[in-house]
């Protein structure tokens, strides 16, 4: 290594691991040792879902299982299915076997914390990589990663949605590679396979941004990609055959690395509840007057997403004023466009992509579009100092002056904001929660940025300082003025160990109880409370159910849908339930009590029944709703068995012996006096297979959402395990993708490594 290159990798080096001291700074108080000032990330999704799932999954892989069926949330979920339990996502395989080597207990939640913060670290320096390969300075590009990083959109709820966070994060990365491989297909340079490593690793680079979990974040991501291998190729002179060829050979490197995750979740899709939903669901977003967010952070609501600073907004709008380069006009068109997004349906520019679009129809949230504008705005801000480093021409040093100009009356504007929220205040009699003493703040802190960002802006307009040190204090500007708006987004006072703490209303019916049972928890205990404390419950808190469950639950009497799901314990703010039950435990929860119950009659997990009939969907969701109807001596099925039941008088019930009831395995054995039907109070979903006495046996639907296997008269050994055909083929074909990708990767490092024979 050369003596210039070595002092680059350097210098590359330190900007990294300053990318990483700035990361432990904005999140001191998580990860501070002192337990005084040690705070953690706010209840939500986060602790209720995320880390819930992480528990489960990690306690299953230490255990030599696979977490592809969950019985402790909707009685019985496919977990792997669930796009975001993304239990194959290597950087959360990576924290759980760290976790695995420094303690005995639990995946922490201080742990999933670091993991959070380590795609904070990532996001800034992927964005760092981009960026200092299209401005070529490495001041400016890290001024964008740190606009991305720690700007509104990822520190607001990326955080809570870890999914939607370690989606993002891989955004620059693919986008480096992508651009990288484009000009490796230039058409003006004979093209080897080998040079075609970087698509192939910006395909592997896609691939784990699927398997992070968030597929609304993916489509975006993708069709950045998209827009960017088409504007690269016209960059590069590249002819639209190669660019058509790269960009597949993204896609199918990433999708096929993702096909273990994704092709079982497209069945769990297609079966849930969001299988079918409309223009009305779906059109969410920012309101209009969110818009202020971009001056005004904390305006419009809690969290400000669309805030990337006073600064940086400032340089981002410079960048194509003072140059309209090809990079400048196609990212200020990308930030428009996803501007435009967020609002969804509160502008008529988010319907034409709900109707001409594939996958906008899709999702809910479009706020969340506002994740390519803000990397958009971080990759302009670059520009913008870029530009101002550089010599301008005259007319561009007019732009300049005049733009500094406009900067020096905003300015002004603030002050007479600051005078007249002051004004307001005072006729409001100095009230602590005047509206207008919030205004009041943030107007102040507006015109403080302002006049500091115009300085900065007349000290580069009159060369006043050396270049190194103007940069410097932009860097210092930028960072004071993001890590003020949104290092408190997501804290809170609480401890790591305060999320999940064990009251006796989780105790109770831990202590005696070894009999299956349910527990339906009625929104006194975060939803997904069942994966941590291993009490399974029939709700949850994953936004994916299964659709004809969910329907259940709804068109079905609550009384009866506890019979038929094996519910034993009630956790309620009532203090009565409308069915026999006695009370035994009652705890202050905040403003109100919450009150565990133990119901009188609990249904069986498993019965068998003589007598069956086939009735369409909607006649057995109206027999079950019928008081007169004895589901525990009549099956309805949705499909005929192969043969009829033996309808004799049975004076006698079946015996039935639990042997293993684990997350993916089901195992009874079986005393009956006739033919009949085994009914599990499990959920129907295909995937699951039935061996009767070790021979394979079809698992008919039953009671609209239940499993059921026919039996013949005798005693039997029953097993159920999950099998789904999805994850199996989705993992043949993820396995083949990655190593051919890997062999791909190596064959080109061996090739470029190899010497040349001259002719």
């Amino acid at each position: 290594m050369t003596q210039s290159a070595h002092r680059a990798w350097l210098r590359d080096l330190l900007a990294v691991l300053l990318l990483g001291a700035l990361c432990l700074l904005f999140f001191w108080a998580i990860i501070t040792p002192n337990m005084v000032d040690k705070g953690s990330f706010p209840p939500g999704d986060f602790g209720d879902q995320f880390h819930a799932f992480a528990v489960f999954e990690a306690r299953e892989l230490l255990a030599g299982h696979l977490p592809l069926w969950c019985p402790y949330v909707y009685s019985g979920h496919p977990f792997q299915a669930d796009i975001q339990a993304a239990i194959f996502y290597p950087v959360s395989l990576f924290t759980i076997f760290l976790s695995w080597l420094v303690s005995v207990g639990d995946l922490s939640f201080l742990a999933l914390e670091w993991e959070a913060i380590l795609h904070f670290w990532l996001a800034a320096v992927f964005t760092d990589f981009f960026a200092r390969r299209l401005l070529r300075h490495r001041g400016a590009a890290l001024l964008s990663a740190i606009v991305f990083a720690f700007g509104g959109y990822l520190t607001a709820y990326p955080s809570q949605q870890l999914a939607v966070l370690e989606t993002a994060a891989w955004l620059p990365l693919i986008l480096w590679l992508l651009d990288v491989g484009t000009e490796h297909l230039g058409a003006d340079r004979t093209f080897r396979l080998r040079d075609g490593w970087p698509l192939v690793a910006a395909g592997l680079a896609w691939g784990v941004a699927l398997l992070a979990g968030h597929p609304q974040t993916a489509m975006y991501v993708f069709y950045t990609i998209l827009l960017y291998a088409v504007f690269a190729a016209y960059t590069y002179r590249v002819a639209w055959q190669r660019v058509l060829l790269g960009f597949v050979l993204v896609q199918v490197v990433g999708f096929g690395l993702a096909a273990v995750h994704l092709l079982p979740g497209l069945e769990y899709m297609r079966l849930s509840v969001r299988a079918t939903i409309g223009y009305a669901e779906v059109a969410g977003g920012f309101a209009r007057q969110d818009i202020l967010q971009l001056l005004l952070p904390g305006s419009a609501g809690v969290m400000s997403p669309l805030y990337v600073g006073i600064l940086p907004l400032l340089l981002a709008v410079l960048a194509p004023v003072l140059r309209r380069t090809a990079q400048a006009v196609f990212w200020s068109a990308i930030a428009v466009v996803a501007l435009l997004l967020s609002f969804g349906g509160n502008t008529f520019f988010y319907s034409l992509f709900y109707l001409a679009v594939p996958g906008f129809g899709l999702f809910r949230s479009q706020e969340r579009a506002a994740f390519v504008f803000s990397f958009a705005l971080a990759i302009l801000a670059g520009f913008g100092l870029r530009w101002l480093l550089s010599p301008l021409a005259r007319p561009f040093k007019h732009r300049f002056s005049g733009f500094t100009s406009a900067v020096g009356y905003l300015t002004l504007g603030g002050l007479l904001l600051v005078a007249l929220s002051y004004y307001g205040w005072l006729v409001d009699g100095w009230s602590a929660d005047s509206p207008y003493a919030a205004g009041l703040t943030r107007s102040v802190l507006l015109t403080v940025l302002l006049a500091l960002s115009w300085f900065i802006l007349w000290l580069r307009q009159q060369r006043r300082t050396r270049s190194t040190l103007w940069v410097i204090l932009v860097l210092a500007l930028v960072t004071f003025d993001l890590f003020t708006i949104n290092w408190q987004n997501n804290l809170s006072d609480l401890k790591p160990d305060e999320h999940w703490t064990y009251s006796p209303l989780e105790l109770v019916p831990m202590q005696d109880d070894d009999r299956p049972f349910r527990v339906h928890n009625e929104w006194r205990l975060p939803p997904n409370y069942g994966c941590v404390y291993q009490l399974e419950d029939i709700w949850g808190a994953s936004p994916l159910r299964i659709a004809a469950y969910d329907e259940f639950l709804a068109k079905v009497p609550l009384e009866r849908a506890w019979e038929l799901l094996n519910v034993k314990y009630v956790i309620t703010w009532r203090k009565t339930l409308p069915t026999d039950s006695g009370l035994l435990y009652e705890e202050p929860t905040g403003d109100e009590t919450a009150y565990l119950h133990r119901l009188d009659y609990v249904g069986p997990r498993a019965y068998v029944v003589h007598a069956a009939r086939v009735v369409s969907d909607t006649a057995a969701l109206t027999l079950l709703a019928d008081p007169a109807f004895d589901p525990f001596s009549e099956a309805l099925l949705a499909a005929p068995l192969p043969s009829a039941l033996d309808t004799r008088v049975v004076t006698s019930t079946a015996t039935i012996d639990w042997i293993e009831r684990s997350a993916g395995t089901l195992a009874l054995d079986v005393d009956t006096p006739a033919d009949g039907l085994l009914v599990f109070s499990e959920v129907f979903y295909p995937g699951w297979d039935a061996t009767v006495d070790g021979t394979p046996t079809p698992i008919h639907r039953a009671q609209y959402t239940l499993r059921a296997v026919p039996l013949a008269a005798g005693r039997h050994h029953v097993e159920m395990h999950f099998r789904p055909a999805t994850f199996v083929i989705g993992s043949i074909v993820s396995l083949v993708t990655l190593f051919l990708a890997v062999a791909c990767l190596l064959w080109a490092a061996l090739s470029r490594r190899a010497p040349h024979t001259p002719a």
